[in-house]
């Protein structure tokens, strides 16, 4: 009787008990997570998978994870955990050239978005060569576009477009074909090329209505506003605007609406009992932890949605509330906002004086533009105040340093040490796109700046010595 006892309760503690998941079903659970869009329950099993992966000791696995967990932080505007997990993956997989072509692209991109121009370019070309040793094409189409879009941006124009038509050549998937059509028109816009410029400004019409990907349609319409604004067709300039700036602003709505439903999701899913074991998961909760959770999300939630409301610079112009919002940040960054309102006010402006009289000669016309335009030395003032707080006499110290700078290569190299961007930098100063990559590629010759070192890097560092 006893041992009948023994041999039912050692069957019920058998059959009662859940097998854990293994490293791998973690991951696959994870990537279904992903492709169903719910990426804060990716990151979450991600992390799990990781954790299993180590305990299991499978270093390719966990090459794998990182390099998944780094593209979804690349997704979520988290570069700097972006990077140093990609880095981590590269390390972990040092002797495979596909993972470590993948893991470089990501790099790569987030360099990119973070307009470290230099470090960017250092990846890609690193992507490449190992995208070469795997025979990768998609890596290789995807490398050599960016690093044709980098060359584009620093003024080499040449090697832009024999690097983006060697991204073509790698191209597998016919759905890309408008991004590489987007590049190559920016390409001939800054190079002052109106025919090509114009003859790709048509396909890109034409391709319009048939991309599904929002954010492609966003940078197209751009693109389109700035070639308008380059015709001098006011008209076409205002109504590009409003449509991609609208369209940004509906990627944001979307975005944060998908950010509280993820939330939500993840609240359930600490609720419902399932095939993967969250029965398991939720034993393992405590109400401590449920209430530090729910004190994670709202910090989270407040850093997504300032980290996205930075990057909608065209939305900024045209909601001041928000501009308002931020005015107990860094000074640098009021100022920044303040010019942006003014940049609005002054495209509208010249864009209501055309409207009220169509019977102006086209010279009165670019007579009243270009008093318009005339005051944006006051903005660079601005900003060399706040310079001067943050950086005492290191303005000073460039100028001294480097006297072989003209004015104009002195300015931008200032503006370089602060966080406009290439296109906020040309405006502040009354400067061309094109004059300010000129400046740029200008001033690595004069001071001898090497391809792996920045310009940043070079005036602030040296400076100091």
């Amino acid at each position: 009787m006893r041992r009948l006892f023994i041999i039912l309760t050692l069957l019920i503690l058998f059959f009662s008990c859940k097998k854990s998941h293994t490293a791998r079903e973690f991951f696959d659970l994870a990537c279904g997570y992903e492709n169903e869009g719910e990426t804060e329950l990716a990151m979450t099993t991600y992390r799990q998978a990781l954790d299993a992966a180590q305990n299991e000791g499978d270093s390719a696995l966990i090459g794998l994870v990182q390099q998944y967990m780094g593209m979804l932080l690349l997704q979520q505007y988290s570069f700097d955990e972006a990077i140093e997990m990609l880095h981590q993956s590269a390390a972990t997989t040092k002797d495979n050239p596909t993972m470590l072509s993948y893991t470089n692209a990501g790099i790569g991109r987030a360099y990119f978005i973070m307009d470290s121009i230099d470090k960017s370019l250092h990846h890609f070309q690193k992507a490449v060569e190992y995208a070469e040793q795997s025979s990768d094409s998609n890596v290789m189409s995807v490398a050599y576009q960016n690093i044709g879009a980098i060359y584009n941006e620093i003024g080499n124009y040449d090697d832009a477009l024999n690097y983006i038509r060697l991204s073509l050549k790698y191209n597998n998937e016919e759905k890309e074909i408008p991004r590489y059509h987007l590049n190559l028109a920016y390409i001939f816009l800054d190079m002052n090329i109106n025919d090509s410029s114009s003859y790709y400004e048509n396909i890109l019409k034409n391709e319009l209505d048939s991309i599904e990907d929002k954010t492609l349609k966003v940078a197209i319409n751009h693109f389109l506003y700035n070639k308008a604004l380059a015709d001098n067709n006011i008209d076409s300039a205002f109504h590009y605007y409003m449509t991609f700036a609208e369209m940004d602003m509906e990627l944001l709505e979307e975005r944060l609406q998908q950010n509280v439903l993820e939330i939500q999701k993840r609240y359930d899913y600490e609720k419902v009992e399932n095939d993967y074991n969250l029965k398991l998961l939720k034993k393992q909760r405590t109400l401590t932890f449920l209430l530090f959770l729910l004190l994670i999300i709202g910090v989270v939630l407040l850093i997504l949605i300032n980290r996205n409301l930075r990057r909608r610079k065209e939305e900024l112009r045209m909601k001041d509330e928000i501009l308002k919002f931020e005015n107990e940040i860094l000074r640098l960054n009021e100022i920044k906002g303040d010019y942006k309102r003014n940049l609005e006010w002054k495209y509208m402006l010249v864009y209501s004086m055309t409207l009220m009289d169509r019977n102006k000669t086209e010279s009165h016309y670019k007579t009243i533009k270009r008093k318009i335009y005339d005051n944006t030395e006051t903005a660079f003032d601005a900003v060399m105040k706040i310079f001067e707080e943050e950086h005492p006499g290191l303005a000073e110290a460039i100028r001294q340093k480097y006297p072989v700078l003209s004015d104009t290569e002195y300015k931008v190299g200032i503006m370089s040490l602060t966080p406009f961007n290439s296109q906020e930098t040309a405006d502040i100063l009354g400067k061309s796109i094109n004059t300010i990559n000129k400046a740029r590629t200008s001033i690595r010759k004069k001071l001898e700046i090497e391809e792996n070192e920045s310009i940043e890097e070079k005036l602030k560092v040296e400076s100091l010595v």
